[in-house]
C-alpha cells in the first residue's frame, strides 16, 4: 500500500477484483445486448453500461494506485480505461446523446485518468481523444481542463460543487509565477473539505466506517491542473496529499507553462425592452399585489411584468387552496421565478428559496442576487471558513455582511419550512419591507446577530 498515515495493511483485494470483474462485465456486448433486449428494447441502456464500465474503471485505477502498484504497471488497466472511453463515445453518437449527464463527469475521476496519462507518456492530443465521451457544459472546472486539450470544446455557465473546487479553478487564470504557490494553498485546503465531508465522492478516511473499500485521499484535481497547465510542483513534491510518485513520473514530460485565455465574464443578458402587459390579479392574490412589488423591486420592470404573469398563471394552474397564507405566497413567488426561467435565462433572483441543508444552491443563488443587485464585485467566500454545522446559514449571514458595503441587506421571513427564504434590499428601504412581511404574518430575521435560525 501506498505510504500513508490512515492505514498501512488495508486488505482492498476484493473491491479491486470486484471492480475488475463489473468494469468487464458492463462493456461486454453480450452483456449490454441481453439487457437491451430484457427492457423492451431500450438503446440508451448502451450509453448507461458503457459509462458505468468507464466510471468503474476509473475506480479501479484509483484503488490500484492505492495498493502501492508501479505507474508503469497501470498502464493495462489505463489502456482498457482508454479503449472503454472510446466504446462509451461510439454508443453515445449511435444513441443520439451527446448531452448527457454522466458520474464520470467528476474531477477525481478525470484528474487521475488525465494525470496518468501524462505520466505514461501520453501525447495531448491522445489525451483530448480519450475524453470526448464525457459531456460538455455540466461543469466549467472540468470543461476548462479539457479544453486545454480540445480547445473546441464547449464550457458549461458554472462550476459544479462550487465550494470545493472555485481556489483551484483560479489557478487557470494565474500567471506562471503564482501557479505553485495556488497549488500548495489548495493541498493545505484539501484535509479541511475532507474532514467537513464536503468532496463528493471522498470520504474522509475513518477506519470503522471505510476499510476495504476506501480508494485514497489524493488530491488529483490538482495533479491534473498541475500536468496540463505545466506548474513547476518542486515546492510541495511532497505534500501529503498530492500523489507524490505519480507526478515525479509526469515531470519528465512537462513542458513551458501553458497560458489560458481569460474567459469573459458572460454579459448579464438585457431584459425585453417593452413590459408585456399585466394580467388581472385573481381574488385571492390581488391582497398581495403591495408586497410583491416590494420584493420585486430589484428586478427591472418588464421583468417584473414578466414575473407577475407568471406567478399569475402559476396559482391559476397550480394552487388548489381557496385562500392564500403568507408562506403560499412565498412558494408561488419562488416557483413564478423557475416558470419564467428568471435565473435560467436572465442570470436574476429575487427571492432566494433553497432546503436547509443545500448550502450549494444558496451559494450559488446568492451570487444571482448579487448579480440582479448590480454588483460588479464576485461574493466568493473561502469554502474552508464555512464550517459551521449550519451551513446553509452560515453562507446567508456571510452574504449578508458582504452586501452591508454596497448599500444591501438580507432579510429572511420564516414559514416554518424546512427551508429558507432570503431577500436583498437596500439598507434604507429594509424597515419598509420588514413592516409589509411582519404585517402579513411572516417573523422576518434580519441576520442582526451571528445566531444560527
Amino acid at each position: 500500500m501506498r505510504p500513508n498515515r490512515f492505514f498501512t495493511d488495508l486488505d482492498t483485494s476484493a473491491s479491486i477484483q470486484w471492480l475488475t470483474d463489473k468494469s468487464q462485465t458492463y462493456c461486454s456486448a453480450e452483456y449490454i445486448a441481453q439487457e437491451i433486449d430484457e427492457c423492451d428494447g431500450r438503446q440508451d441502456l448502451r450509453v448507461f453500461y458503457h459509462q458505468q464500465s468507464c466510471s468503474l474503471s476509473m475506480d479501479l485505477l484509483r484503488a490500484l494506485y492505492l495498493r502501492g502498484d508501479s505507474i508503469e504497471s497501470l498502464r493495462p488497466v489505463y489502456l482498457q480505461a482508454r479503449e472503454r472511453l472510446r466504446l462509451l463515445e461510439e454508443s453515445i453518437h449511435a444513441c443520439g446523446m451527446e448531452k448527457a449527464k454522466m458520474d464520470i463527469i467528476n474531477p477525481i475521476k478525470v484528474g487521475l485518468l488525465l494525470a496518468l496519462g501524462h505520466a505514461l507518456g501520453e501525447s495531448r492530443i491522445e489525451i483530448g481523444r480519450n475524453t470526448r465521451a464525457m459531456s460538455a457544459g455540466y461543469d466549467l472546472f472540468i470543461d476548462r481542463l479539457l479544453s486545454i486539450y480540445d480547445p473546441t470544446r464547449p464550457l458549461a455557465d458554472d462550476i459544479n460543487h462550487k465550494p470545493v473546487y472555485k481556489n483551484l479553478y483560479a489557478v487557470f487564470d494565474a500567471a506562471p509565477e503564482k501557479r505553485p504557490s495556488m497549488i500548495a494553498r489548495y493541498l493545505d485546503q484539501w484535509e479541511k473539505l475532507l474532514l467537513s465531508n464536503k468532496i463528493l465522492g471522498e470520504l474522509y478516511p475513518v477506519p470503522e466506517r471505510l476499510q476495504n473499500e476506501w480508494d485514497g485521499f489524493w488530491c488529483y484535481p490538482a495533479a491534473a491542473v498541475v500536468a496540463a497547465l505545466n506548474i513547476d510542483d518542486s515546492s510541495f513534491i511532497d505534500h501529503e496529499f498530492y500523489p507524490t510518485d505519480l507526478m515525479q513520473a509526469c515531470a519528465q514530460y512537462r513542458g513551458e507553462p501553458v497560458i489560458l485565455e481569460p474567459l469573459q465574464e458572460p454579459v448579464l443578458p438585457a431584459p425585453p425592452k417593452r413590459s408585456p402587459r399585466r394580467k388581472p390579479a385573481p381574488e385571492l392574490l390581488a391582497p398581495w399585489q403591495p408586497l410583491f412589488e416590494l420584493m420585486a423591486t430589484t428586478l427591472p420592470k418588464s421583468l417584473q411584468a414578466s414575473l407577475w404573469n407568471a406567478l399569475v398563471e402559476w396559482l391559476n394552474e397550480e394552487w388548489e387552496e381557496e385562500t392564500l397564507e403568507a408562506g403560499g405566497f412565498l412558494c408561488a413567488f419562488s416557483a413564478a421565478q423557475w416558470e419564467m426561467e428568471l435565473l435560467t435565462t436572465y442570470r436574476r433572483l429575487a427571492l432566494l428559496h433553497v432546503d436547509w441543508k443545500d448550502d450549494e444552491s444558496a451559494l450559488s443563488f446568492c451570487e444571482a442576487i448579487a448579480r440582479t443587485l448590480g454588483i460588479e464585485e464576485f461574493f466568493s467566500p473561502d469554502p474552508v471558513t464555512l464550517n459551521r454545522p449550519e451551513r446553509v446559514w452560515e453562507v446567508l449571514y456571510t452574504f449578508h455582511q458582504w452586501l452591508a458595503p454596497h448599500g444591501y441587506r438580507l432579510i429572511a421571513p420564516l414559514t416554518g419550512e424546512d427551508a429558507y427564504y432570503a431577500l436583498a434590499v437596500k439598507t434604507k428601504d429594509a424597515d419598509t419591507l420588514i413592516t409589509a412581511l411582519e404585517q402579513a404574518g411572516l417573523k422576518v430575521k434580519t441576520f442582526a446577530d451571528d445566531q444560527p435560525f
